[in-house]
């Protein structure tokens, strides 16, 4: 008579094993799923925001390289599209004022995110010496999510990417 166990000397693992293990990686997966959406989105809000910086200092780069007035304008309902426009009408040089379909759209997008304007940044100008018609403008994009970089502070001779505090209600310029 041997003295081992019942069984024999039978190694493996169990079903009620395998249901453990696959338990916990399901638990995992969804874990991982519901932080990459999370991820994704705080991603799309910083993407759009440097986007929207970008346009914003090529027309400013543009109003001063040309010597002409360059406008950013801000439409939709909600508000999610952007566009900058060259004054160019009449010519040659324009007439500092926008005039809708006259003036010549440089770059224009439409994104994901409402677009939140305040403080004289709604519709604004960049003059030929790039120097911004509002002195006190923010715009920000309006999400659910907590991204490093959601917001952009336009002065008369400056723009900074920032974050935007709720509690204050200001942006946070970085």
């Amino acid at each position: 008579m041997s003295g081992g166990n019942i069984a024999g000397d039978r190694k493996g693992i169990t079903i009620l094993e395998i249901a453990i293990v696959i338990a916990i990686v399901g638990i995992l997966a969804a874990l991982a799923v519901s932080s990459f959406r999370e991820m994704n989105e705080k991603y799309k809000v910083e993407e759009e925001t440097k986007q929207l910086f970008v346009d914003l200092m090529d027309a400013r780069g543009r109003a001063m390289q040309r010597g002409r007035f360059y406008f950013v304008r801000f439409t939709g309902t909600p508000v999610t599209r952007y566009a900058t426009y060259e004054d160019c009408n009449p010519l040659p040089d324009g007439d500092c004022n926008y005039q809708s379909g006259l003036d010549n759209m440089v770059t224009g997008a439409t994104i994901t995110h409402t677009i939140v304007a305040g403080g004289g940044a709604a519709n604004f100008a960049f003059n030929r010496n790039g120097i911004a018609s509002t002195d006190s403008g923010t715009i920000r994009l309006s999400s659910n999510v907590n991204p490093d970089y959601d917001c952009i502070t336009v002065r008369a001779t400056r723009m900074k990417m920032g974050k935007y505090d709720a509690g204050t209600g200001i942006c946070v310029e970085k």
